[in-house]
């Protein structure tokens, strides 16, 4: 599986309830749509993600974020197509950072047959579990 993003920088402002607010949907990113690309039948977060090209948003919260799997694919910036083209929504789990990430993050943390993927900026890690089907 891949994810192509773009990296956007904190640069000293206040990144979820300020330039990021709560309770709407962002595109995970900056400049195109996040996309999520998968050659095999994945489950992320306990739902069945078939192999296929997705874009990623999420809809951050002070204590949870939901990720949207949308079906539409080649969006720019914030057009999400809305509810109609979910796959699915999934929450994430939330916690604190250790130290402030200046950059917007996606990564992979493999643990054993899963792995988790985590979504880092400010002092926020959003992260959700996804494993072969």
């Amino acid at each position: 599986m891949t994810v192509d993003y773009s990296s956007p920088r904190a640069k000293g402002r206040k990144i979820f309830g300020g330039i990021v607010p709560f309770d709407k949907v962002w595109r995970a990113g900056a400049n195109e749509a996040t996309t999520f690309v998968t050659d095999t039948d994945l489950t992320v977060g306990g739902t069945a993600v078939p192999a296929g090209k997705y874009t990623l948003f999420t809809i951050p919260e002070a204590n949870k974020w939901t990720l949207i799997i949308s079906k539409t694919t080649g969006e720019w910036g914030t057009a999400y197509s809305g509810p109609a083209a979910d796959l699915a929504r999934i929450d994430m789990k939330v916690s604190k950072l250790p130290a402030p990430e200046e950059n917007f993050t996606i990564a992979f943390d493999q643990g054993g047959a899963s792995c988790t993927m985590r979504m880092d900026w400010e002092t926020t890690r959003a992260s959700v579990n996804v494993a072969k089907k």
